[in-house]
């Protein structure tokens, strides 16, 4: 599974690890938590429209700065900074001119630093400079709104940019700095990226799912999953149709059980496993590692002799997936390697009174008579291998005589 950033590069990848078979806190995955600031927005942008933010305040909030007094200082740095442009752009210019004009401002003024497609916070772009396809974006609309242009956000499912839908339309690389040089030297440049390309138009709102997308799969790639996943449900939030954001959040889940499991945090584990699995049926790793992750716990409960829990790990399981062999047969592995270790202490009654009970496991009276052959048989190996003789022959006559009386029934 692909966990991609909106870079204007290449498909940043981090492959999701799915593994196939070979007492934690329990808790969900928790509704996403936001402070008082950001609550406003997202109320504000549940109508998919943007009425009391603007979308440069609305990108800032995004960007993790929830203070009201730091927001002012940047809404009022920008508009200092951008109030030589309004003797710069006229209204009686082609949208194209003026757009252009725009565009090396923002290169000349704001964007003085670098690219990088982790730079995702807008506050990032006034403080340093720095910028990605999100923010650079970000900006040119907020600079071309304020000087009566109308662009619009257009994305593929790896980058963000700008687009006019006047006659003629064209398109604008918001991250490459002699874009309008390049699209004069090359008509065809701007023509593929705005006729070829699959893109998707989106709104202000949803243009700032991206910056919570950005954050989320960057804290997916330091596997700060909890924090990664409620960033990436704000974003889903805000644009629910996305389908890179609903598969990060699959993988983000899917990787985070696998963290889990290898941390012996079984339960935990499991819980994002089914609770992946319900939200995101698509995702198939997710049965895969039900699998695995069940198998290593059973194992583990068994090698600290927890066999009733590890009886009812599988069982539970099967009867949530019965068509699963692993949780099927495993049920029956568990009942022989238990009764052998009551066999190997001489605890036969207990051992009898463990497959009189194991009908609450099994519909079949002949798996059971197998896994007791089985723990008989493993057993008496056991005991001999240790010189104990007379025991390992007594249980064998035990067993014989049980399995004789059982076909005679």
């Amino acid at each position: 599974m692909v966990v991609a950033r909106l870079t204007c590069c290449n498909l940043l990848t981090i492959v999701a690890v799915m593994l196939v078979a070979s007492t934690a806190m329990i808790q969900t995955v928790e509704a996403d938590k936001h402070n008082a600031l950001e609550e406003k927005l997202l109320a504000d942008a549940a109508d998919g429209v943007l009425d009391d933010f603007s979308l440069l305040e609305g990108a800032l909030i995004a960007s993790g700065v929830t203070d009201a007094g730091k927001i002012a200082q940047y809404r009022s740095d920008f508009a200092d900074r951008t109030a030589a442009l309004s003797n710069v752009c006229r209204q009686d210019e082609p949208e194209m001119t003026n757009s252009e004009r725009i565009y090396d401002f923002l290169h000349n003024e704001l964007l003085t630093g670098k690219y990088h497609s982790t730079c995702t916070e807008l506050n990032r772009a006034f403080d340093n400079g720095d910028y990605n396809c999100v923010t650079a974006t970000i900006l040119y609309h907020c600079i071309s709104q304020a000087h009566g242009l109308s662009p619009v956000a257009v994305a593929t499912n790896t980058h963000v940019r700008s687009r006019f839908l006047g006659e003629p339309s064209f398109d604008v690389e918001t991250t490459c700095r002699d874009w309008f040089d390049v699209a004069r030297r090359d008509p065809h440049a701007m023509k593929f990226r705005a006729e070829q390309q699959v893109t998707r138009q989106l709104t202000e709102v949803e243009l700032l799912a991206k910056i919570y997308y950005n954050r989320g799969v960057s804290l997916l790639e330091k596997k700060s999953f909890a924090s990664a996943i409620e960033l990436l449900r704000t974003s889903q939030l805000l644009d629910a149709v996305d389908v890179p954001t609903r598969e990060n959040i699959a993988a983000g889940m899917n990787n985070w059980a696998l963290e889990e499991c290898d941390a012996k945090h079984f339960e935990r584990a499991i819980q994002l496993v089914i609770e992946g699995a319900s939200q995101y049926p698509e995702f198939v790793p997710f049965l895969a590692n039900d699998v695995h992750i069940h198998q290593r716990w059973a194992v583990a409960l068994c090698e600290q002799c927890r066999f009733a829990e590890a009886m009812q790990v599988l069982h539970t399981a099967h009867l949530r997936r019965s068509d699963v062999a692993l949780f099927d047969r495993g049920r029956a592995a568990v009942l022989a390697q238990w009764a052998t270790s009551l066999f190997e202490n001489g605890q036969l009654e207990d051992a009898s009174q463990l497959f009189a009970e194991a009908t609450k496991w099994f519909d079949e009276l002949s798996e059971i008579s197998r896994c007791r052959s089985i723990a008989v048989q493993e057993a008496a190996a056991s005991l001999a291998r240790r010189g104990r003789n007379d025991e390992a022959n007594r249980l064998v006559r035990w067993g014989g005589e049980l399995d004789a009386t059982v076909s005679q029934f």
